[in-house]
C-alpha cells in the first residue's frame, strides 16, 4: 500500500509557489499544437499561445474567460482557425497569427472542431457531428464565407488534405479523446482509430497498414503521410508512403508518448509528456523547445464561499439543540437558535465528512483523509480538548454511515469492503460486527437500541435478500431476526426498547441493483414493502389486534416498562428521565415479527420518533410516470396507537434527521433545510434554517493537492481489479505530481487526472465538475428548424425539411418544427425572414437564430425569392436538430426494410438504451410481433440501462394457445416475437448497447451483422465518494466477463458473425451495404426458420 500524501509532500503547490512564468523545466499540460514555418503554436489553460520554433517566452494570442482550442495555422503562417466553446458548444474561429480580435466562422448548437486547411488557404476544414447523431463528419468552410459543405465522407474525424487538394488522409472514427477528459491508453476496442485515404472525386479508397492500433493526427507533407500510432506501445511518430504503402517508425518514446502533432514545411511540433518538440524531417532528429508561460491564475486565489450550498451530510444532538454539517471539505456546528455557525476542523487540505454530533451534544465524529489514509476522528464540539484519532486498520478504507449510540460511548460504522464495525470511543477498540459477500452492501443502516446495548442493521444474505440481525455490545452475539425468507431492511429501535422496527418486502428485490438493470427498472414501481414489529420480549403482546389491525386497548402501544431497572439518562438536563433498558429474548425472536396494519407503501427509511411512533420516508409513485423517472419522497409519521393510518409530514423531502428523543425533524428540500417538530404536518415555510452564517475557507491551491491525492486513494481502494491491470499507481502518481505546479484551473485538474487515470487503461473512467467557473455566455443557444439548405440569389432555399415521421413518439427533439399542422412547410421554401428581421446569404444562416432555443419565433417563407407569396407562422426552434436527422435516417431504414422483404420483415430502430429509448424499442417489437423477421438496427445507440427484459422478450415464444367462440387463437406466453432476428451493430455501441449485443450472441438470439462495438464493459457501481468541492470521479468497479473466460467486451467488443464496412464509395452511390446485409441474413433465417407449427385440436365431442 502506498500513502499519496507522502508524494505530494515532495512538491510545493501553495499559491503563492506558481512561478510567475512557469518554464519547461517542468510539465505543462498542453492538448493541442500547430506548427508554421517559424512559430508554434499550443493551446494551455484555454487560451493560445505562441513561441518562437526555438522556444523562449511564451506569447498569450487569445484572452478571456471563454475556452480556445485546436488550432491550426493556415499553409501561409498568417492565420490560425481554432474552436471556441462558449453557450453553443465548440464553433470554429479565425484569428491572425500575431493575435488580434478574433473573427466568427461558424454558427450551430453542435460542436465545431478545426482541423486543418485546404491547401490554397482558402478553406478551413472542421468537424461536426450536426448532421446526425453520434455521426462526426468533416465539413468545408470558405474563410470568407457564410455556409460550410460537408465532404464525401460518411464519417470522419480528422483530415489532412494531399497537397493537390484531390484526396484527404482522414481518420473515419476514433474514440473522442481530444473532447474529453480522460484518457483510454492501450485501447483496442471496436473505434480504433485507423486513416485511411479517400479520393474525393470517386470514393477510391487506400487503408494504412494497420492490426488493431490507434493511428490518429494525419499530416500529409509533400508526398508523404506522417502521423501518429500507438503500435509500439506509446503513441510515436510514424510515415507513411502512398506509393510504397511502407510505414517506418520515427521516434521510439515508451511509456508518455506523442500527444498532439503539426507539420509545417521540413518540421513536425509535437506535445509529449508535458513538454513541445520539433522533428527535423531531413535530419530526423528532436529537438526540445523551452517554454515560458504566464497564465491567467485568479481561479487560485483563496476566497471565502457561503456553505450552504456545499453541504454533504448532516446530523443533530439527541435534542436538536445543536447541528453538524460536513460541509466542502470541514466540519461545521450550526446552532439553529442564534443561526451561529463554527468551523471546527479548517482544513483545506483535507476532507472531512459524515459529521455526526454525539446525542449528549458533546463529542463530534467525523472521517478524515488529513493523514493520508482515511481515519476516524472525534474532538470535543466545544472547540476545547484534544482531537483523538483512530485508526480503524492497519490498510484503511473508506468509512461511511458513523452512527453514534444514544450514550454517546460506541461508533457504528461501516467500509467499502462490505464491513460493519463498532468503536468503543472511550478505549478505541474498534471490532467488525459482520461483513458481506453481496456487491451491492453498500449500507447496513445501523441503528441503536434506546440504551446502546444493542446494534440492529440489514445484511444481504447469499440469496441476495437482505435480512435484519440484532448485535449485542458487550457479548458480541448476534443473531437473525426477519428469518432470510423476504427482503428486509431499515430496522430501528422504538424508544421504549421494546419492540423492533422494519421494512420487509416479497418483491424488492427483483427491483434493487447496484446499476440499471431492465427487468428492475420495469419492477421498481411495483415493489411492495411493508412495515414489520418485533416484539423483542418473549412475553410482549402486539399493541393492535392481527386480524382487523385495530388497536389493542389492553397492549402498551411503547410506554415504560417497569421491569428491568432502568439505565441513567447520557444525556445532559435529562438526569431525571430515566432510558429504559432494552431487553431481548433470542428465542422464538422470529416468531414475533408481525406485519403493522400500516398501508403498502414503497418505505425507503425508518427513523424513530417518540415511544410508539416512526418517522418513514416513502417513495410516492404516481399511477402514470414517464419511462426512468424516480419518485418524489414524503415524509410520514407513524403511531402505534393509530396502527392503521399514516400522517404526512413533509412532501418532496430530498434527506431527514430524527433528532435523538424523537421529537424533532431536520430534512432538507429543493428550497434548502428546515427543523420542526416531529408531531405535526409542516408548513412548506416552518422552521426554515437561514444558513448564510456558515463560511468555509476556500485555498484551490490546498483544495487541488488533496483531490490530486484522493483522486489516487480511491482509484486504490474502489478499481475492480486489485493490481490496476497491471499499471504501478505509486510511480503514474509520482510521475504526473510534476504537472501540479503548472496547473491555474479547476478544469485543468481534472484534465491532469483523467490522463494520469488514463494508463490504467480501462472504460467508463471519468473526471467531471468540481467548482468550476461557468463557461463564457454569449447571446444564448442557437435554435434549428429542422431543414437542409442551399444559397439561391442571396437567400436561403430549404431544400429539404425533416417531417417528425413515424417515431413521434412524445421526445420533443423527434418533432420538426416545420411539420406542423396547419403551416406544413414544403421543400423547395425560401426561409426570408425572423421575427420581422430579412434573412440574407450575405452573412451565416444560423447567425439570426442565435438565443431563440425553445422559444417561440415568427418565421416568414415562401416559395417565391421576392416574397409575393410569403406567410408568416410561428414556430418554436429546438436546440439541436440531429437527433431529428438521425429518426429520418431511421425512418428512411424502415421503408428500405418494409419495401425490400415486401412486408416480411419488421424493423426495430434502437435510438439507444435509456428508458424513454427502450420505450420505443417495446413498441416497436410489438408493433412488429406479425411480421416474419425483425431487422433490430443499434447502430449509433451508446449506453444505459442493461437491457435483460429485452433479451427475454425476443426470445419469446408461444407454449400454449388459447381459443375463443370469435376472434383468434391466443399463444401464451403472449406477445411472442418473430424466429428469425438479425441485429445491426457498429463501433459506437457501447457499455449497454454492447451488453445487449452479447447477450444477443450467447442467448442465440440471431446473427449479428455490421461492425465490432467500441469495447466498453468495464463501469461504475454503488456508492463511490464526491471529491471535496463537489467534483465526481467515476472509477469503474464492475466488469461484464463471458462465463466461457474471456472478458467478451472489455477493451474486445462484440464481434458480429459477418463483419461489413461502409465506405466512402457506398455513401456517395447512396448505398447501406450494412443493412443490405442484414435484411439478407434476415430473408434467409425466415427461410430457414419456419413459423411456429400448431396444432390445434379438433373440438370434443361428450355423447
Amino acid at each position: 500500500m502506498f500513502n499519496p500524501l507522502t508524494i505530494l509532500a515532495m512538491l510545493a503547490i501553495q499559491a503563492g509557489t506558481v512561478s510567475a512564468a512557469a518554464s519547461n523545466d517542468m510539465p505543462l499540460l498542453m492538448r493541442n499544437v500547430t506548427v508554421s514555418g517559424s512559430h508554434v503554436v499550443f493551446s494551455l489553460a484555454g487560451d493560445l499561445w505562441r513561441v518562437e520554433q526555438t522556444g523562449g517566452v511564451a506569447e498569450r494570442l487569445t484572452d478571456g474567460p471563454a475556452e480556445d482550442d485546436f488550432p491550426v495555422f493556415s499553409p501561409d503562417g498568417q492565420s490560425i482557425a481554432f474552436s471556441r466553446r462558449g453557450a453553443d458548444d465548440w464553433d470554429v474561429y479565425v484569428i491572425g497569427a500575431t493575435g488580434g480580435e478574433p473573427r466568427r466562422l461558424t454558427y450551430h448548437p453542435e460542436l465545431d472542431i478545426a482541423r486543418g486547411w485546404s491547401p490554397d488557404g482558402l478553406n478551413v476544414l472542421f468537424m461536426s457531428h450536426r448532421d446526425e447523431e453520434a455521426v462526426f463528419r468533416l465539413y468545408s468552410m470558405a474563410v470568407d464565407g457564410v455556409f460550410p459543405e460537408p465532404l464525401p465522407l460518411p464519417r470522419a474525424w480528422s483530415g489532412s488534405y494531399a497537397p493537390d487538394g484531390e484526396r484527404i488522409a482522414y481518420v473515419p472514427i476514433a474514440l473522442p479523446l481530444d473532447l474529453m477528459t480522460v484518457d483510454w491508453r492501450h485501447y483496442r476496442g471496436g473505434t480504433t482509430s485507423r486513416i485511411w485515404i479517400a479520393e474525393l472525386e470517386d470514393g477510391g479508397l487506400q487503408e494504412l497498414p494497420r492490426q488493431d492500433s490507434n493511428d490518429s493526427h494525419p499530416m500529409w507533407v509533400d508526398s508523404t503521410v506522417y502521423f501518429l500510432s500507438d503500435r509500439s506501445g506509446a503513441s510515436n511518430l510514424y510515415s507513411y508512403n502512398p506509393e510504397t504503402q511502407l510505414v517506418e517508425q520515427l521516434t521510439e518514446y515508451e511509456t508518455y508518448g506523442i500527444e498532439s502533432a503539426s507539420a509545417a514545411g521540413g518540421v513536425i511540433a509535437f506535445v509529449q509528456d508535458g513538454h513541445l518538440g520539433i522533428f527535423d524531417r531531413s535530419t530526423r532528429s528532436v529537438q526540445a523547445v523551452s517554454v515560458q508561460v504566464d497564465p491567467d491564475r485568479s481561479e487560485l486565489e483563496p476566497r471565502t464561499v457561503n456553505g450552504a450550498r456545499w453541504i454533504q451530510s448532516s446530523s443533530l444532538t439527541g435534542s436538536a439543540d445543536m447541528l453538524a454539517f460536513s460541509v466542502r471539505g470541514e466540519v461545521v456546528t450550526f446552532d439553529p437558535n442564534t443561526g451561529t455557525s463554527v468551523n471546527l476542523t479548517q482544513t483545506p487540505g483535507a476532507a472531512e465528512r459524515f459529521a455526526v454530533i454525539s446525542p449528549d451534544g458533546q463529542w463530534i465524529a467525523y472521517i478524515t483523509d488529513e493523514p493520508g489514509d482515511y481515519e476516524l476522528h472525534v474532538r470535543p464540539v466545544s472547540g476545547d480538548g484534544p482531537l483523538r484519532s483512530f485508526e480503524i486498520e492497519t490498510r484503511p478504507s473508506f468509512y461511511r454511515e458513523l452512527t453514534w449510540s444514544p450514550d454517546s460511548k460506541h461508533l457504528a460504522f461501516t467500509d467499502k469492503r462490505l464491513a460493519l464495525w463498532v468503536l468503543d470511543v472511550e478505549t478505541g477498540g474498534a471490532r467488525r460486527v459482520t461483513t458481506s459477500s453481496y456487491s451491492y452492501q453498500d449500507r447496513y443502516y445501523p441503528s441503536w437500541s434506546p440504551d446502546g446495548a444493542f446494534l440492529t442493521y440489514s445484511r444481504y444474505e447469499s440469496n441476495r435478500l437482505r435480512a435484519v440481525y440484532l448485535y449485542e455490545v458487550e457479548s458480541g452475539r448476534q443473531g437473525q431476526v426477519s428469518g432470510g425468507r423476504v427482503h428486509a431492511e431499515h430496522p430501528v429501535f422504538d424508544k421504549s426498547g421494546r419492540y423492533l422496527f422494519f421494512v420487509a418486502s416479497n418483491t424488492a428485490a427483483l427491483g434493487e441493483f447496484g446499476w440499471s438493470v431492465l427487468s428492475g427498472e420495469l419492477f421498481r414501481p411495483l415493489v411492495a414493502r411493508r412495515l414489520q414489529i418485533v416484539l423483542l420480549r418473549g412475553d410482549g403482546q402486539i399493541p393492535f389486534f392481527a386480524v382487523t389491525g385495530e388497536r389493542n386497548p389492553a397492549a402498551s402501544a411503547g410506554g415504560p416498562t417497569p421491569p428491568p431497572p432502568a439505565r441513567p439518562a447520557a444525556r445532559p438536563g435529562q438526569e431525571g428521565q430515566p432510558v429504559p433498558r432494552t431487553m431481548i429474548t433470542p428465542q422464538g425472536i422470529q416468531r414475533r415479527v408481525v406485519p403493522l396494519p400500516a398501508p403498502v407503501k414503497d418505505y425507503a427509511a425508518l427513523a424513530a420518533g417518540e415511544r410508539g411512533e416512526l418517522y418513514a420516508l416513502v417513495r410516492e409513485w404516481p399511477e402514470s410516470q414517464e419511462p426512468g423517472a424516480r419518485a418524489p419522497l414524503t415524509l410520514y409519521r407513524y403511531e402505534l396507537t393509530n396502527p392503521r393510518e399514516l400522517t404526512k409530514l413533509v412532501e418532496n423531502v430530498r434527506e431527514f434527521r430524527a433528532s435523538e428523543d424523537g421529537t424533532t425533524i431536520l430534512y432538507r428540500d429543493d428550497d434548502g433545510w428546515a427543523l420542526v417538530p416531529g408531531n405535526e404536518p409542516a408548513a412548506s415555510d416552518a422552521g426554515r434554517l437561514d444558513l448564510a452564517s456558515i463560511e468555509v475557507e476556500v485555498d484551490p491551491a490546498a483544495e487541488w493537492q488533496q483531490i490530486y491525492r484522493e483522486s489516487w486513494q480511491l482509484m486504490q481502494d474502489y478499481f475492480y481489479d486489485p493490481d490496476y491491470h497491471g499499471q504501478n499507481l505509486r510511480e503514474l502518481q509520482r510521475h504526473y505530481a510534476a504537472y501540479l505546479p503548472s496547473i491555474t484551473r479547476r478544469s485543468d485538474l481534472n484534465r491532469l487526472l483523467g490522463k494520469a487515470l488514463g494508463h490504467i487503461s480501462v472504460s467508463h473512467l471519468a473526471v467531471r465538475g468540481g467548482d468550476i467557473p461557468p463557461s463564457a455566455g454569449d447571446r444564448g443557444r442557437i435554435g434549428l428548424i429542422g431543414a437542409d439548405y442551399t444559397i439561391e440569389d442571396g437567400r436561403y432555399k430549404m431544400t429539404r425539411i425533416f417531417p417528425s415521421g413515424h417515431y413521434n413518439w412524445g421526445n420533443p427533439l423527434f418533432r420538426s418544427p416545420l411539420d406542423e399542422p396547419g403551416f406544413y412547410v414544403q421543400d423547395g421554401e425560401y426561409l426570408l425572414a425572423i421575427d420581422g428581421e430579412q434573412i440574407t446569404a450575405d452573412r451565416n444562416l444560423y447567425s439570426y437564430f442565435e438565443g431563440t432555443a425553445l422559444r417561440p419565433v415568427e418565421l416568414t417563407v415562401g416559395r417565391s425569392i421576392d416574397g409575393s407569396d410569403a406567410r408568416t407562422f410561428t414556430v418554436v426552434p429546438i436546440p439541436g436538430e440531429n437527433t431529428l436527422r438521425r429518426v429520418n435516417w431511421a425512418e428512411r431504414n424502415r421503408r428500405v426494410v418494409e419495401e425490400e422483404s415486401q412486408g416480411v420483415l419488421g424493423y426495430v430502430w434502437v435510438p439507444g438504451y435509456g428508458s424513454r429509448a427502450i420505450e420505443l424499442v417495446l413498441q416497436q417489437l410489438l408493433e412488429s410481433s406479425d411480421k416474419r423477421g425483425l431487422v433490430i438496427d443499434q447502430r449509433f445507440a451508446g449506453g444505459g440501462i442493461t437491457s435483460d427484459y429485452l433479451i427475454e422478450m425476443l426470445r419469446r415464444m408461444p407454449l400454449y394457445y388459447y381459443t375463443f367462440r370469435h376472434g383468434d387463437d391466443l399463444g401464451v406466453p403472449v406477445n411472442p416475437m418473430p424466429p428469425a432476428k438479425v441485429l445491426l451493430t457498429n463501433d459506437v455501441n457501447a457499455s449497454a448497447a454492447e451488453t445487449f449485443a452479447l447477450m444477443f450472441r450467447l442467448g442465440n438470439v440471431g446473427r449479428i451483422i455490421g461492425t465490432r462495438t467500441r469495447g466498453a464493459g468495464i463501469g461504475p457501481y454503488v456508492y463511490i465518494p464526491p471529491l471535496i468541492d463537489g467534483g465526481r470521479i467515476s472509477i469503474p468497479n464492475r466488469a461484464a466477463y463471458d462465463p466461457a473466460g474471456s472478458w467478451g467486451i472489455e477493451n474486445i467488443g462484440v464481434e458480429p458473425h459477418l463483419e461489413v464496412e461502409w465506405y466512402p464509395i457506398d455513401w456517395l452511390e447512396g448505398r447501406d451495404p450494412q443493412l443490405q446485409a442484414a435484411i439478407n441474413a434476415a430473408l434467409q433465417e425466415v427461410v430457414d426458420n419456419p413459423p411456429y407449427e400448431v396444432v390445434k385440436p379438433d373440438y370434443p365431442v361428450h355423447q
